[in-house]
């Protein structure tokens, strides 16, 4: 410590040990002061930074990750290590000079993240929102384009992090060798994690499904909301978000109900064995022709499926758009139930006879009355 840091208060009058110890105590609650007053500038220069941002979104979730969002953080510390520098000059620590040396290549380093963090969000923004827009307007595939948003990011994340380094001292070539080294490092160590990318690419290069898909991976369904080189997120009926990732998406049975415009619906209905089987079908087949989202009518089909224990099986099968398909399926179960209800067709429902012969019930009656005497 420099003589400018020494106690401005005499302090002959105290204890010996206590004169010992006191410009110690007196150099760590100036340094405390310091960090607090560096932390608290800070703080409110991030909260500033936010709510100039929020200003310019209609609500929080267009806030949250967008390029004033992660600007906050960045502008907090610049502010806490400007607060610092110009503090340790103003009370003369020894290590003043030091921090206003580092002060050009901290900058210099941390403007180039902060740069590098603007561009990556704002890249990967814009071309997920381009994706969005042709896909919306002329159903262009938009997977391969968001998956490419999040690589690009990623590398120049990677390339920034590495030129800020080297502003802080590191030789090129020793740091290319260090980054190879952790990164075989974290190869071994996160092989499963390496298996998720790979798989990523596999994804993204065959496109089993694309976003906005329904489709059904293992034993859960829902609409593909997200692929990023490490997962895929599944929006499920309910709302809810299922993260899986790419290796157990690639590596499961994967149904695609969307691939194609239109669906065929598979349906089936019980008679009973006293129905006219040819009045049925034609009722039918009439009421799926007569619904306006069936396609393709003359390929509609109805016929007989089974002969069961208590009833006759028929099934329909008719074309409907993809989209409509849960309604149509609906629409024309709930038909059938009331045509056939008009037409005196009866649904037949398994019926349950008990006999009881009355001489058994008798004897044991009497068997029970007798062992209770």
């Amino acid at each position: 410590m420099t003589s400018s840091a020494q106690i401005p208060f005499n302090t002959e009058a105290w204890p010996i040990w206590l004169q010992a110890s006191a410009p110690q105590i007196w150099f760590v609650c100036v340094a405390l002061t310091l960090g607090l007053t560096a932390y608290a500038l800070g703080y409110t220069a991030k909260k500033m930074v936010r709510a100039l941002g929020q200003r310019r979104y209609s609500n929080r979730e267009e806030f949250v990750g967008s390029s004033w969002d992660l600007a906050a953080p960045v502008v907090q510390l610049l502010v806490f290590l400007l607060a610092i520098t110009a503090g340790t000059e103003i009370v003369g620590f020894a290590f003043a000079d030091q921090l206003v040396g580092y002060w050009p290549k901290a900058l210099a380093g941390l403007i180039i993240v902060g740069a590098a963090v603007l561009l990556a969000t704002w890249i990967n923004n814009s071309l997920r929102s381009l994706a969005q827009r042709a896909h919306g307007k002329n159903r262009v595939d938009d997977t391969l384009i968001s998956f490419a948003a999040s690589i690009i990011r990623y590398a120049i994340l990677g390339v920034a992090i590495i030129m800020a380094m080297i502003q802080f001292g590191f030789a090129p070539g020793s740091l290319i060798a260090i980054v190879g080294a952790v990164g075989l490092a974290i190869a071994l160590a996160l092989q499963d994690t390496l298996k998720a990318v790979a798989a990523g690419f596999m994804i993204a290069a065959f496109r089993p499904f694309r976003i906005g898909d329904w489709v059904r991976i293992g034993d859960e369904e829902g609409e593909v909301a997200q692929i990023t080189p490490f997962n895929t997120a599944i929006k499920q009926v309910d709302n809810k978000v299922a993260l899986y990732s790419n290796d157990q998406v690639w590596g499961n049975p994967i149904i695609n109900f969307t691939r194609h415009v239109r669906r065929r619906l598979d349906l089936y209905f019980g008679v009973h064995y006293d129905t006219d089987l040819d009045r049925a079908l034609n009722v039918l087949t009439k009421l799926a022709n007569d619904h306006p989202q069936v396609a393709l009518k003359n390929e509609t089909w109805a016929g007989v499926h089974e002969l069961g224990d208590w009833a006759i099986t028929l099934r329909l099968r008719a074309w409907v758009p993809t989209k409509d398909f849960i309604q149509v399926r609906a629409d024309i179960t709930k038909s059938v139930k009331q045509v056939f209800d008009k037409e005196e067709i009866e649904i037949p429902y398994p019926h349950q006879v008990e006999y009881v012969r009355e001489g058994i019930n008798l004897k044991r009656t009497a068997t029970a009355l007798d062992e209770k005497d």
